[in-house]
């Protein structure tokens, strides 16, 4: 078959709940000579139909779609984002500028399919199911990663765990450090649902969201604040990088 021909990860060959990824890539023999993608993808439903990201190699091992840039060496996905949020409960640590921006520390320009691609394509598998436990008890199925954030300030450059700009209410203290989880949201009848609804990174538990927050709290929408120490002026731009770590969570 020509998908065994590719050099993809497993992981990404048998992604079937993401047919169109899987379709949309086809065309690109190797991450090490990518050519131009498909210019389109017929999706389920043609009204939700998207176009398909344009692959280019930008240095050894580094890529770009559309906003997001893929680094095989040091295995990392990042994409720039805007501080949208100082004060008050929030949902979602990173949400596109069409999603639930009312309750995100952050807000993107990138789309959430040219996040999903590159994450894929760094071998990533996902939850393998439509739904979440919202027990906080079970633990939430997918791919263990480290979120950063990092910006530039008088020349220097700022790096943090994304974990030191939340607040947790029942803990009365910064959130937990530790890994967050790709579960790589899912097709709904209408689309794509990170694409549609704009859900990156949810704080709570989100099965539409490409990331979710494993730590106890996710069930309750109300525990998670902004936290403001060390944070950038509103609407200032700061990179967001998704760094592969830790082991999968079955």
């Amino acid at each position: 078959m020509l998908i065994d021909r590719l050099n993809l990860p497993m992981a990404f060959r048998f992604a079937r709940t993401r047919w169109w990824i899987i379709f949309a890539l086809l065309s690109a023999p190797s991450l090490r000579s990518a050519e131009d993608l498909p210019t389109r993808v017929e999706p389920r439903n043609p009204a939700t139909s998207v176009t398909a990201p344009l692959l280019k190699q930008i240095g050894a091992g580094v890529f770009e779609l559309g906003q997001v840039r893929l680094d095989k060496e040091q295995k990392t996905v990042s994409f720039p984002a805007l501080v949208n949020l100082r004060e008050g409960n929030i949902e979602y640590l990173v949400v596109t500028t069409a999603g639930k921006t009312h309750e995100s520390l952050l807000r993107t320009d990138a789309k959430p399919y040219h996040i999903q691609v590159a994450l894929l394509l760094l071998g990533l598998k996902g939850s393998g199911t439509n739904t979440l436990p919202e027990e906080p008890a079970k633990p939430l199925p997918g791919d263990r990663v480290e979120i950063e954030l990092s910006w530039k300030a008088d020349a220097k450059l700022q790096r943090f765990r994304a974990e030191e700009f939340v607040h947790d209410r029942k803990a009365e203290a910064v959130m937990a450090k530790g890994p967050w989880i790709y579960n790589g949201s899912r097709l709904r009848e209408d689309g794509f649902a990170a694409q549609i609804d704009g859900s990156i990174v949810s704080l709570i538990t989100d099965a539409d969201a490409l990331l979710n927050n494993p730590r106890p709290g996710r069930e309750d929408d109300d525990n998670w604040l902004v936290r403001t120490k060390h944070l950038p002026p509103l609407n200032s731009t700061v990179e967001v990088t998704i760094r592969l770590g830790g082991q999968r969570v079955k």
